[in-house]
């Protein structure tokens, strides 16, 4: 009864779009006031849930202006490295200017760890609370500037740690994570399982003894659950006719704003108006997929509420359709 295609690939939902969208444009605002510290955490969450590559330009662009380079700098070559594979070789080029020019003044952290260690089972090395893999031990990697913690750990060893303070114009440091220090100790005492309730081990149950019956399920009524089964299926498609409105807005308000930046000719040059027009684009198409579901589900449900359940028996059927391409409630059987 209620069917809509799903795409071959996972992709973010309509409300999580939503979502996305909010926060893009809430950063980019603090982003024109200045404001990049907030601005930054906001397009890192609006990537999260929908990845783009006009998101990661501008995310790149925000780690600049708060100081972050190393950030930066991996972050413009990554949309360097996605644009490119999308064909967008205008985008390419100019995350990949924007990258190599932030390269030379880069500050870098070298982590050099003591043999002994690296032999220890458990051994683990973090650098400002993230994991740092024994492949990077030695090699001079960006890093952000800032004071740096460095920790080394093991099982059965005294934890090893020290602070480092790089600045922001081609500063460097090694950190060398010294041997660390076996802890000694008496072996720990074995817990004794707890006695029952009379003092000894609880008897085990008694050969062929029946097993508690299960408590019975509470009786309803198939005509209420069917009715409730409408009412929360037509809810559903309310809400999807609400987001493919919003997504309409949208999409409708975006191509406005890429008209003021793409005036003349066939194509868009300014940036800006190509991300604008892009997720025009994909504004309009998840409002025509929310659109066409809530539809669907308002129609599915206002059925289901209204017709089959005054008249539900037990030869009713419902059940849900999931596979790779298709989405949807089921619903058969004989009405009488």
């Amino acid at each position: 009864m209620i069917s809509g295609a799903l795409p071959a690939r996972a992709e973010p939902s309509a409300s999580e779009k939503a979502t996305a969208e909010a926060l893009f444009d809430a950063a980019l605002d603090l982003m024109k006031e200045g404001r990049s510290a907030e601005a930054c955490p906001r397009l890192e969450q609006s990537h999260r849930i929908d990845p783009g590559i006009g998101t990661l330009l501008y995310l790149a662009e925000c780690y600049e202006n708060t100081g972050r380079t190393a950030s930066a700098w991996a972050t413009f070559r990554q949309a360097a490295s996605e644009s490119k594979a999308a064909g967008q070789a205008d985008r390419a080029r100019k995350a990949q200017a924007r990258a190599a020019r932030l390269e030379p003044s880069l500050s870098k952290l070298s982590i050099s760890v003591a043999p002994e260690n690296t032999s220890i089972q458990g051994f683990s090395v973090r650098s400002s609370g993230k994991p740092v893999e024994q492949a990077v031990f030695g090699i001079a990697i960006p890093v952000d500037p800032g004071e740096i913690t460095i920790e080394a750990s093991a099982p059965g060893h005294e934890a090893w740690t020290t602070t480092v303070k790089l600045g922001s114009n081609k500063a460097a440091a090694n950190v060398d994570v010294p041997p660390l220090k076996r802890v000694e100790g008496p072996p720990p005492t074995p817990v004794e399982p707890p006695p029952s309730e009379a003092g000894g081990p609880a008897p085990p149950p008694a050969r062929g003894a029946p097993a508690a019956p299960a408590p019975a399920p509470a009786a309803g009524s198939s005509g209420d659950t069917m009715r409730l089964i409408g009412l929360v299926v037509g809810g559903a498609g309310v809400v999807g006719l609400g987001v493919g409105t919003f997504f309409g807005v949208k999409a409708i308000s975006k191509n406005g704003d890429a008209e003021g930046y793409c005036k003349g000719g066939s194509t868009c040059e300014d940036p800006r108006g190509v991300t604008l027009t892009e997720e025009a684009s994909s504004a309009a198409t998840v409002s025509n997929i929310a659109f066409g579901l809530g539809a669907a589900a308002v129609v599915g449900g206002a059925v289901l509420a209204f017709v089959v359940a005054p008249t539900q028996s037990s030869r009713v059927q419902v059940g849900p359709i999931v596979d790779a391409r298709n989405v949807g409630l089921r619903v058969g059987g004989t009405f009488e």
